[in-house]
């Protein structure tokens, strides 16, 4: 017997927030124990170990994309639980492998398979819950995602002290996943609720999308750089970069508990908000010269980061019908895996452009574009005040 929507189910409500714990384990499960892979494999270089860590990545992108179109014609939950079932035997099948080259072959099954999954996080949310309860559920999502980024990180590095492989059983969290899917998540009913029946989606969604990538490429800066940053200001080694890091994750961990009381605050201003937060927090990091007054930055930061992603997912999810969120839902998916991507090459490219090579300017930059982006947002809401269409039901 299949089970039936109930938005007041605790155990439906675990199921929906359990995917948000798969596409972390894709780095967390696997950045701590690089050292130990590469005594295994001592013929691969760094460059090969930093793309077995991303690799993933480049799947998730396109087949997003796919897993969104594939909702216009197929039940999402048969979608998902395929998913599932990919994720567990890749994920947990390249721990049995002697090649490095099958170890990325895997690698990149896992990232389909996450592809495929990853977009249902959101989606099943905005199909199954309305008003408040979809609100805060859009921001504890998040806060799971950190938290478990968090543990994992912690227990896959001490399981890689007993063997590397070990590790990799991280990936069994699938089948747990699959069924508590089963069992417990319903496929969302195909409602309208009066928003647009055309699969044609809104012009607003593709610039949200936008807007997303453009987010995740200017905070992509604080895991990327944070190490060589104190590295070169001689304000700390790797132990003060895992505190900082800390702080970062902790704040987006903290605002995404409380998206829902935030949201309510701010309403259609929250954009504006996170982004004038976050070019202040960008703005003492290229100031700092003390590694608590860095500490103080990041963690504002991740304040900015911590309630733009629940609020972009926020704002796709309330422009559309059931019908099509899950398309919807995808693109801005692969917006967020793209900006990753992208996100070196861009200020790299600025680097060049202004001969700036200090990461300090990097900051600066990120500063100045939050700020300008904010300045764009705001006077765009003012001249189409009455064309605007909320992002909520008020």
């Amino acid at each position: 017997m299949k089970p039936t929507p109930d938005p007041s189910s605790k155990i439906q409500t675990i199921a929906v927030l359990s995917l948000s714990t798969l596409a972390v384990l894709a780095v967390t499960a696997v950045a701590p124990a690089l050292g130990r892979i590469q005594l295994s494999f001592p013929e691969t270089t760094k460059l090969q170990l930093q793309m077995f860590l991303n690799f993933p990545a480049l799947f998730m992108i396109p087949f997003s994309l796919v897993s969104g179109r594939l909702t216009l014609r197929f039940q999402k939950r048969h979608i998902l639980l395929i998913g599932l079932v990919v994720y567990a035997i890749s994920g947990v099948g390249s721990a049995f492998t002697e090649s490095f080259a099958l170890l990325l072959f895997l690698r990149a099954i896992l990232g389909i398979s996450l592809g495929m999954v990853t977009p249902m996080s959101f989606s099943l949310i905005a199909d199954l819950y309305n008003g408040e309860k979809r609100t805060f559920l859009m921001g504890f999502s998040s806060a799971v995602a950190t938290i478990t980024a968090v543990f994992m990180s912690l227990i896959s590095g001490w399981l890689a002290l007993y063997n590397w492989r070990f590790a990799l059983g991280a990936y069994g969290i699938g089948m747990l996943v699959f069924i508590l899917v089963y069992f417990h998540l319903p496929e969302p009913p195909v409602s309208t609720n009066g928003k647009e029946t055309s699969r044609k989606l809104p012009t607003l969604v593709y610039m949200v999308v936008l807007f997303t990538m453009f987010s995740i490429v200017i905070f992509n800066l604080i895991s990327n750089n944070m190490a060589f940053y104190l590295k070169d200001t001689n304000l700390g080694d790797s132990a003060e970069s895992g505190i900082a890091i800390a702080f970062y994750q902790g704040a987006q961990f903290l605002v995404a508990v409380s998206f829902n009381r935030i949201y309510r605050i701010f309403k259609n201003g929250t954009a504006i908000a996170s982004l004038g937060i976050s070019a202040l927090g960008f703005m003492i990091l290229f100031t700092a010269h003390h590694f608590w007054l860095i500490a103080l930055a990041v963690f504002i930061i991740g304040m900015g980061i911590g309630t733009l992603v629940p609020y972009t997912a926020l704002t796709v999810s309330n422009q559309v019908s059931s019908e099509v969120s899950g398309w919807a839902l995808s693109l801005n998916t692969s917006a967020m895996f793209a900006g990753q991507f992208i996100s070196p090459f861009i200020f790299s490219i600025s680097s060049r452009i202004f001969g700036v090579t200090s990461i300090r300017y990097h900051f600066l930059t990120a500063a100045v574009m939050c700020a300008v982006v904010a300045i764009v947002i705001l006077i765009a809401r003012n001249l189409y005040r009455k064309k605007y269409i909320p992002v909520a039901s008020e």
